[in-house]
C-alpha cells in the first residue's frame, strides 16, 4: 500500500525531536548538552527508531544494512545537528499553513483519496494521529524555509556551469537507439529441433510487400492474426541475436530466420531511432537542479558547522 511509510516516515524525525526535547521531567542517562538543553538516551533511541523507519522506506538488502550501520556511528552528531536547526527555526516566524495544506492535497491526489477522512483513516491504520502528522509536515516546511533562506537562496547557477556539466555528462543525456519490430515467430518442436517444414513454407510465401499477410497467417505469437508487432525496444533490451539482425535492416526490410531460446523469428524493421544526445535546452532545468542540490549539500554542511561554532556543545558519552 502506498501509504506504508509515506505517511509514517514523512518527517517523523521532526515531530519526535520536538517531543524528545520536551521530556525534561525524566531522570536518565545524559549523552550531551547543547546550549541549555540535554540529550538523553530516550531522545537518541527515538531518533534512531525514526531514522531506521525512514531508511526502510527507501532502501533494502545490503544497502539498508550498511546505511543502518553508518547512521548508528553518526547518530549523536546527526541529532545535535537536527536540534540546532530546530532551535534556529524557533527564532523565525514562519507561516507554513498554506504550504502544508497544498502538500496534503497533493498527497490525497497521489493516493486517490477523496477527503481528509480517507487520509485520517489511512494514517490511523499506521497508528498515526492526523494532527500529529500534520505538525510533522509543518516542522519540515519550516526547516526547509530556514535552509532556503540561509543556504539555498544564496546559490547561483550560471550558464558556464551548466554547459560544463552538460559536456562532462553527455552519457547521462544520451537516449539509446530504439527499434520497433514486426515479426513472424515459430515455436521449436517439443524435442527442441527447428520446425523445418513450417519455416520452409513461410520462406516460400514471403515476398516484399507481403510480410503482414504471411505473418498473420503463420506466426505463432499470441494475437498474431490481428497484430504482427513484436514491440518497441531500446538498444540492449532485445535478444542479442535479434538486435544484431535488426541493426542490419533498413525500414520495412526483413531478416532471415533467427534462432532464440524460445523459437525462430523473422523480424521486420518498422521504425528505428538512432542513439542521440538530448539538446541542452531540454535538460537545462534538470542540470540546474542537480548542480543546486550538490552545492546545497556542501553549503548546508558549512552552515551547520557555523551553528556548532556559535553554540555550546558538550558530549558526555558516545552513543553505541
Amino acid at each position: 500500500m502506498k501509504m506504508k511509510i509515506l505517511l509514517a516516515a514523512i518527517l517523523s524525525l521532526a515531530l519526535n525531536l520536538n517531543l524528545a526535547f520536551a521530556q525534561a521531567e525524566i531522570v536518565e542517562e545524559i549523552y550531551a548538552v547543547v546550549n541549555d538543553e540535554t540529550i538523553t538516551a530516550t531522545d537518541l533511541k527515538n531518533f534512531e527508531r525514526d531514522m531506521m523507519r525512514s531508511m526502510q522506506a527507501e532502501l533494502e538488502g545490503e544497502k539498508l544494512e550498511q546505511a543502518l550501520l553508518d547512521v548508528k556511528k553518526e547518530l549523536l552528531d546527526k541529532f545535535i545537528e537536527q536540534k540546532l536547526l530546530v532551535s534556529k527555526v524557533k527564532e523565525k516566524n514562519y507561516d507554513v499553513d498554506a504550504d502544508v495544506e497544498t502538500i496534503i492535497q497533493e498527497i490525497k491526489k497521489q493516493n486517490n483519496m477523496a477527503s481528509d477522512d480517507d487520509l485520517k483513516k489511512a494514517l490511523a491504520q499506521e497508528g498515526i494521529e492526523f494532527g500529529a502528522w500534520k505538525d510533522m509536515w509543518k516542522e519540515r516546511r519550516k526547516q526547509e524555509r530556514l535552509i532556503w533562506d540561509e543556504v539555498g537562496s544564496k546559490i547561483k547557477i550560471d550558464n558556464p556551469q551548466i554547459m560544463e556539466y552538460y559536456r562532462k555528462n553527455a552519457a547521462r543525456f544520451t537516449l539509446p537507439a530504439e527499434f520497433t519490430l514486426n515479426c513472424i515467430f515459430l515455436k521449436k518442436n517439443e524435442d527442441g529441433s527447428s520446425p523445418r517444414e513450417k519455416m520452409d513454407q513461410v520462406s516460400a510465401e514471403l515476398k516484399p510487400g507481403l510480410f503482414a499477410e504471411v505473418a498473420k497467417k503463420h506466426s505463432e505469437l499470441p494475437d498474431a492474426a490481428t497484430s504482427i508487432a513484436l514491440g518497441k525496444f531500446k538498444k540492449g533490451e532485445l535478444d542479442k541475436n535479434l538486435e544484431d539482425a535488426a541493426l542490419l535492416l533498413k525500414k520495412d526490410e526483413y531478416s532471415g530466420w533467427i534462432e532464440t531460446d524460445s523459437g525462430w523469428y523473422i523480424i521486420q524493421l518498422a521504425e528505428f531511432s538512432a542513439e542521440r544526445v538530448r539538446e541542452v535546452k531540454d535538460v537545462r532545468e534538470e542540470i540546474i537542479q542537480t548542480l543546486r542540490d550538490g552545492q546545497q549539500q556542501v553549503k548546508l554542511k558549512d552552515y551547520i558547522a557555523q551553528l556548532k561554532k556559535e553554540s555550546y556543545i558538550k558530549i558526555l558519552k558516545e552513543y553505541q
